[in-house]
């Protein structure tokens, strides 16, 4: 699999869950960058907002415990960014 296809799948896998979230939660929005997605909820209700963060931040590490993805938890944001160069 070369490095456009291991960027690819792992963003078709996370961004329907990112997606889910976002629905989810009133105030957060998806960030798309090259190399990462981010999850931002820094306008969503302070508590529902964390709470939901926790769940999506656990939800993501369960996913790719096994895969070269880093999953990080910011300042009011989720970002998973791929570790392939």
């Amino acid at each position: 699999m070369n490095h456009t296809n291991i960027v690819s799948s792992w963003k078709e896998i996370v961004e329907p869950v990112m997606r889910l979230y976002t629905e989810a939660t009133e105030g957060s929005y998806i960030e798309t960058k090259e190399s990462a997605l981010v999850w931002h909820y820094c306008d969503a209700d302070p508590e529902f907002g964390t709470w939901q963060a926790k769940q999506l931040l656990d939800h993501l590490e369960d996913l790719f415990s096994n895969e070269p993805v880093t999953v990080k938890k910011g300042k009011h944001i989720i970002e998973v960014k791929s570790q392939v160069c």
